[in-house]
């Protein structure tokens, strides 16, 4: 017998490998059965892309046998095989794949999409971004002391992804518990490895980061075994994470209908004849550790066990069409009023008061982010926290957003309640992904199972000559992704309300704070925003605008610094006879249509004013809504003031022509309704 292996693990790793091939074939029957003779990708039981693993077994087997349910496995676009050795529940898995009510996520996810919470494994069709939740997985695990293990899989092609390189430096530099499984089958859809890195080994791409690492030849599933528990024994010890590379391979293209023109013609003839499962088949009979009969009876079992979880799917319901409107939020609110009046308090004290009184509380909340520990947030948003709750709950991290910001959809999924900070809302653009396609959908995809409660911090704005890459606001580019809240506070009593509504909800929220109303001491801000703070916690219901200042003759719809502006406004007006009424939004999405609405009717007239960029944003929106569904109560067409079309300028006379203001606000109104 191979030694360092039992016999009964040798068995069950061939069943596991057995178990997968016969369900791709069957996967493969079904869903090619009605896109003949020509493909058609929307026809059949199966619609969609398919991308099958055959081949790739060796690569997941092992985790039928070394990992628990409680251990966290993050999969590929191609990863029936590594949810069958996770152990996910092969009729639902089956019934989602065809899109049926019963599946993992209730038809909303598919085959790319996977989530089983009662097995923790999870998939995603993106490239590459499996390692960044498994990385947060794994942070809950050393932070909670467990000796949990996290996994994440990637082809070779992930390689070349800044998420793997940012995950396994975070991976490394904390210690994590956490294994990187590099599936090298030497193709990234039609690209050859040879021509997408120049390493040697993929295992080699350890050395930068001081990782441990093995590699695989030969698609050998003990070999990979024996790699795996070294790995999975140094996690839980404590020791940290591993990579492992194997170099496996895919008996069919990149997907379902891929016509393959890239392949040498006898490549995958090669291939099957030194297929891993007969491999393991004669070794297992060589070494006498099971019988021709008793190879047959689990090969049988494998294939009974196939045949039910496809009869279940075929018989499941499919779901309505307005099952789709459902999931895309969770559920639940906690409101909460203040008892006293408090204090005053500037915006950045406010911030940091509400987070550390949630993290008193909760001790699933923390926070993490570049410079949030010692220096206190590079605008004040965490100062006091790092000296009260220490470096494991206020963290900061290297220059990694993709990263940290992915490894938050984790450890929300392990049970925290992360806040992270993407310092300036510029730099969104190297953190979209994680965001916009897993922390955003994650909970509709999973038909509502897994829950994302995370708060996303950044600053916003200009006004103070920090030029084109420092100074914009963005929120409406947050606010067009479904499964997103966006709250954007004008003051202090709304951002320690909002702060600490964001942290309980069970949503993904972006919380948004204009640099210059947060009332540090070296930036200009309006006296307005720093207002009486209630010393103890409260809350400020997200998707609820407020109306700051009344009026009967013109409604003003403002946002974050446009609010002050509004108000400056609203008391010049007045002295020329005009009531104005100020909306202050407080939530971007959901936003309050009620509220405006409501002043509409009473006022006949709306002005919506924003420090975004005019085309396709919160201006727009505002306008969309007064049109279609208050109408009939305006009296002239809305106007809007915003940000012109342009990046932001340096030059001080730039910026300020550009930005909106309470002059322009006071002649906008004046050729409204004078």
């Amino acid at each position: 017998m191979q030694e360092g292996i039992k016999s009964e693990d040798m068995l069950t790793i061939y069943y596991t490998m057995v178990k997968s091939r016969h369900y791709e074939e069957k996967i493969r029957e079904i869903y090619l059965n009605d896109k003949k003779p020509l493909f058609n990708i929307a026809a059949g039981k199966i619609p969609g892309e398919m991308h099958l693993s055959a081949g790739q077994e060796p690569t997941a087997a092992w985790m039928s046998v070394l990992l628990r349910d409680d251990d966290f496995v993050y999969g590929t676009h191609r990863p029936h095989h590594t949810a069958i050795s996770k152990g996910v529940d092969l009729n639902k898995m089956t019934a989602e794949i065809m899109g049926k009510k019963t599946g993992l996520g209730h038809g909303k996810g598919g085959h790319m999409h996977l989530f089983d919470p009662q097995k923790h494994f999870a998939c995603a069709g993106i490239v590459g971004s499996s390692f960044p939740p498994a990385v947060g997985a794994a942070l809950s695990f050393k932070l909670d002391g467990k000796d949990n293990v996290a996994v994440a899989f990637g082809g070779d092609g992930s390689l070349n992804q800044g998420m793997f390189m940012e995950s396994m430096n975070l991976a490394s530099l904390w210690k994590l518990p956490v294994i990187f499984i590099i599936e090298n089958n030497e193709w990234a859809i039609s690209v050859n490895v040879k021509d997408s890195t120049p390493l040697i080994r993929d295992s080699d791409r350890a050395l930068g980061f001081n990782m441990p690492s093995k590699y695989v030849p030969d698609n050998d599933p003990i070999q990979m075994y024996l790699a795996a528990k070294e790995a999975v024994e140094r996690a839980r010890s404590g020791k940290g994470p591993t990579l492992i590379s194997i170099d496996t391979y895919r008996y069919y293209g990149h997907f379902e209908g891929d016509p393959e023109v890239y392949r040498p013609k006898d490549e995958v003839k090669n291939l099957m004849a030194k297929d891993p499962i007969k491999r393991l088949r004669d070794q297992i009979l060589n070494e006498k550790l099971a019988s021709e009969d008793e190879i047959e009876r689990l090969e049988n079992s494998a294939l009974e066990e196939i045949d039910q979880a496809v009869k279940f799917a075929e018989d499941s319901p499919d779901p309505d069409g307005n099952d789709a409107l459902a999931d895309v939020y969770a559920p639940g609110y906690y409101e909460q009023e203040p008892k006293s009046r408090g204090r005053k308090l500037p915006m950045y004290m406010a911030i940091s008061e509400g987070i550390s009184q949630e993290m008193e509380k909760d001790s699933s909340v923390l926070y993490m982010g570049e410079d949030v520990g010692v220096y206190g947030g590079i605008f004040g948003a965490t100062t006091g926290l790092y000296k009260k709750f220490g470096p494991e709950r206020v963290r900061d991290t290297p220059i990694s957003e993709s990263a940290f910001i992915g490894a938050s959809s984790g450890l929300a999924a392990a049970g925290k309640r992360p806040i992270v900070e993407l310092m300036f809302t510029d730099f969104l653009g190297v953190t979209f992904d994680p965001i916009m396609n897993h922390i955003a959908k994650n909970y509709y995809m999973s038909g509502g199972n897994v829950k994302m409660p995370i708060v996303i911090t950044t600053a916003i704005g200009g006004g103070y000559g920090d030029a084109a890459q420092h100074s914009q606001t963005l929120f409406p580019i947050f606010a067009h992704i479904p499964g997103l809240k966006v709250v954007v506070p004008s003051n202090s009593y709304d951002a320690k309300g909002l702060m600490i509504s964001a942290i309980r909800d069970d949503n993904p929220v972006i919380y948004m704070f204009h640099k210059g109303l947060m009332g540090l001491p070296w930036m200009p801000y309006p006296q307005s925003s720093v207002v009486e703070v209630p010393e103890e916690e409260y809350t400020v219901p997200i998707g609820k605008a407020k109306i700051v200042k009344t009026g009967n003759d013109i409604t003003i719809v403002s946002v974050g610094s446009t609010v002050h502006m509004a108000l400056e406004a609203a008391d010049e007006l007045k002295k020329d006879g005009i009531d104005a009424e100020v909306i202050d939004l407080r939530t971007v999405k959901p936003i309050d249509k009620e509220t405006i609405l409501n002043s509409i009717k009473k006022t006949g007239y709306m002005l919506a004013v924003d420090e975004d960029y005019e085309s396709y944003g919160l201006t727009s929106e505002a306008i969309s809504i007064a049109s279609e569904l208050g109408f009939k109560d305006l009296k002239t067409a809305p106007r809007r003031i915003a940000y012109p079309d342009i990046p932001v300028p340096y030059s001080r006379n730039m910026e300020s022509f550009s930005l909106p203001s309470s002059e322009k606000i006071i002649k906008t109104v004046k050729e409204m309704i004078m």
